[in-house]
């Protein structure tokens, strides 16, 4: 049985009584990826490269729901995890085109920053710094930041 929540909407730039449903647990597949890398000794020099595209899961964190400060700036708690890394995303409720409904996330620092149109789910992602590659380290991978975007499927 799928779960869905419903979310009344407390802020953000939406209508306070207007309802938002989020599924519980999805998986999104990305249709393009593109970005720029630094390479090692280059001199900060960014060049436009193809990623892969990735697939990654979506679920909503139930823990940071069910204790959730209700004067927190977070409409919603999600969890990203994808084969190489697991960041814990705090969302707000944003209206786009057409007014659709659909959430804003980001990590803490912002290194993890998704889109999600909550009507169609649609999302677009961006992941910035060194740690986007699995092998990264300071003096080998130098630093990225790729943006994709493609359609989730609830699961």
């Amino acid at each position: 049985m799928l779960a869905w929540v419903m979310m009344v909407l407390a802020g953000g730039s939406a209508t306070p009584a207007e309802n938002v449903t989020v599924p519980a647990s999805m998986v999104c597949t990305a249709v393009q990826t593109a970005g720029f890398h630094d390479f090692p000794h280059n001199e900060e020099a960014y060049e436009p490269v193809s990623f892969f595209e990735s697939s990654f899961e979506l679920r909503l964190n139930r823990v940071l729901m069910r204790h959730r400060d209700p004067n927190a700036a977070a409409d919603v708690y999600l969890t990203v995890r994808d084969e190489e890394t697991r960041a814990e995303l705090e969302c707000r409720t944003i209206r786009g085109a057409d007014r659709a409904t659909g959430l804003s996330c980001s990590n803490l620092p912002p290194s993890e920053l998704l889109l999600l149109n909550t009507e169609n789910l649609r999302f677009t992602r961006t992941s910035i710094g060194g740690w986007a590659f699995a092998s990264a380290t300071e003096n080998m991978a130098g630093d990225s930041i790729y943006v994709e975007y493609g359609t989730c499927e609830v699961r």
